[in-house]
């Protein structure tokens, strides 16, 4: 459905769907949910128009949709709608939900031979977005006299995530994902991934021993690699069978529900093995790469996609208004924290800048490497969030750390556009 059609649409259902349900009797919260989420993505649509209008990323409206929602309390409307978008189970879900979606996808088009050509360039690309935004973090914390000790380590750390959903999308629309720099992006942003929950492992091992434990560490380092090559090797055997009996029936639909339950599937073996679930969503897609779909008429790769494209853009548009729901607007008005957000927006621009320079070889845009891992995301939110509920952080250091997050994910897609020809 095009843009302007489901636009439409959601605007005449806002405006029927609260008489609606005030005569049916439907319960107050399937109403207070339902009316939220048209409300979401109407809003979200309306920025995401705009802001391509204006020359800029869709997913930049939708995160600002996020903040209008999330803050209407300051202009005197207290819906408790703030409360549904930042810690509701919907919300919630649903973002995880998203992320899983979109790294199928992304697995999907990607190609397994290309990811391991750009290996070592990734992994590079990784461990220098890794190591220069703790040290750089560290060092503007100390500068600022902000934060010290574990509350600065769990701040670089949380500079050290890259949210590769963002950047993934912005290369799906471009149809470059299967470039040699979006490659490397891509497995570098699956390692900064795994090498964040590692860090993450480490400092949660600090706040509750109060000392760092080596034996669990080696553990989960140890099912990280059991998990990739496991899955790898045991689906590349088993994959094929299963996609020829799917075959055997001649429903698209069937194929929309095969493809959903194995990233849903994929995502519960990461998360059970201590992986983020996007990384087995990631996986699952790589599995299905190059094989052959058919379904009555020929069911090619591309058209797996489009099967499941409607129902991740619906739920990735919700994920980034959650994103931009998180930003607290109120923080801006205390300078200290204005021009902390400063200081460690432009550490975690030029830190994960400078790591796309670890890519060698002329077939990479080493400035657009660099400029696609700056936003920051879920990842980085967890890191907040993990500290934030067990006390390293105060509220207004939360605060600051989500806008720090909003910006980057507002300027890498802004930088990383003009440089995408180069791809």
């Amino acid at each position: 459905m095009s843009r302007p059609v489901r636009l439409k649409w959601l605007l005449l259902a806002a405006l029927l769907l609260p008489a609606a349900a005030w005569a049916s009797g439907a319960s107050e919260t399937f109403t207070r949910t339902t009316l939220l989420l048209i409300v979401m993505i109407t809003l979200a649509d309306l920025c995401g128009f705009i802001f391509e209008r204006l020359g800029m990323a869709e997913i930049l409206g939708e995160i600002y949709a996020g903040i209008l929602l999330g803050n209407l309390a300051l202009v005197g409307i207290d819906w408790n709608v703030s409360e549904l978008l930042r810690s509701s189970e919907f919300m919630e879900y649903s973002s995880e939900l998203a992320l899983v979606l979109l790294l199928f996808l992304v697995g999907l088009e990607s190609d397994m031979r290309d990811l391991l050509h750009v290996g070592k360039n990734a992994a590079m690309v990784a461990i220098g977005g890794v190591v220069l935004p703790i040290v750089l973090g560290l060092g503007a914390c100390a500068a600022l006299g902000f934060a010290g000790g574990l509350e600065g380590w769990f701040i670089g750390a949380m500079l050290a995530a890259t949210s590769v959903g963002i950047t993934a999308k912005l290369l799906g629309e471009n149809g470059l994902v299967t470039t040699p720099s979006a490659e490397v992006i891509l497995g570098a942003a699956v390692i900064d991934d795994v090498l964040g929950i590692l860090l993450l492992a480490v400092l949660a091992s600090v706040v509750v021993t109060g000392e760092v434990a080596f034996g669990e560490l080696l553990w989960i380092i140890a099912k990280a690699l059991l998990f990739f090559v496991g899955a790898l090797l045991i689906g590349q055997r088993l994959m094929p069978g299963v996609v020829h009996v799917v075959s055997f029936t001649k429903h698209a639909s069937f194929w929309t529900g095969f493809a959903l339950c194995l990233a849903l599937a994929f995502a519960q073996l990461a998360a059970l093995a201590g992986l983020a679930p996007l990384i087995g969503a990631f996986v699952a897609g790589l599995l299905l790469d190059d094989m052959d779909f058919r379904v009555g008429e020929a069911l090619d790769k591309h058209r797996l996609e489009e099967l499941v494209q409607p129902i991740s853009d619906i739920m990735i548009t919700i994920f980034f208004v959650g994103i931009g729901a998180q930003v607290h607007l109120e923080a801006l008005a205390d300078p200290q924290m204005l021009l902390i957000i400063v200081v460690l927006t432009v550490v975690a621009v030029i830190s994960k800048g400078a790591a796309g320079f670890m890519a060698r070889g002329k077939d990479y845009d080493q400035l657009g490497i660099g400029f696609g891992m700056i936003p920051r995301g879920e990842v980085g939110l967890v890191f907040a969030a993990f500290a934030a509920a067990n006390g390293v952080f105060a509220g207004e250091t939360y605060s600051a750390l989500v806008m720090v997050v909003l910006l980057t994910t507002l300027v890498g897609p802004i930088l990383l556009k003009p440089r995408l020809r180069y791809f």
